[in-house]
């Protein structure tokens, strides 16, 4: 028989003035054995909650925007990266990579057909000449 290692908890701490009092929870004020028939229950420790980390992806998946943005607040910008397009030269197909920031943009154009050195753009218009849209006026 084997004995399965059970894992410890993850629990997070909720900021609260402490020592306080609180009216019961179970009762809600009207006097219970929990809160010896006071109505209010002291509090002299911290809250302790377990965490459960799949509703912690869940959230920041669909609140990301809003993440990024308070962490590039607190911490300084965070570059955006994102796949922009996928296209074709000459029968190769590129995935291109945006880079943004606010020192600027490059792309990044990396082969994914086969295995190729990937092609760095700072600017626009060398990047549509590459994929071969630019139009000379």
């Amino acid at each position: 028989m084997s004995v399965r290692k059970m894992k410890k908890a993850v629990t997070i701490r909720f900021p609260a003035p402490l020592p306080a009092e609180i009216p019961c929870p179970i009762c809600e004020g009207n006097k219970c054995r929990v809160c010896e028939m006071n109505g209010k229950i002291k509090v002299t420790v911290d809250a302790k909650v377990p965490i459960q980390r799949h509703l912690i992806v869940q959230y920041i998946a669909e609140h990301m925007d809003e993440i990024a943005n308070e962490l590039s607040q607190k911490f300084g910008l965070i570059p955006d990266v994102q796949t922009e397009d996928m296209f074709e030269v000459e029968g190769r197909t590129y995935e291109l990579v945006k880079i943004s920031s606010l020192g600027g943009v490059v792309w990044v154009a990396h082969r994914i057909d086969e295995q190729e050195s990937p092609r760095y753009f700072k600017s626009w218009k060398n990047l549509q000449q590459f994929k071969g849209d630019w139009l000379e006026g």
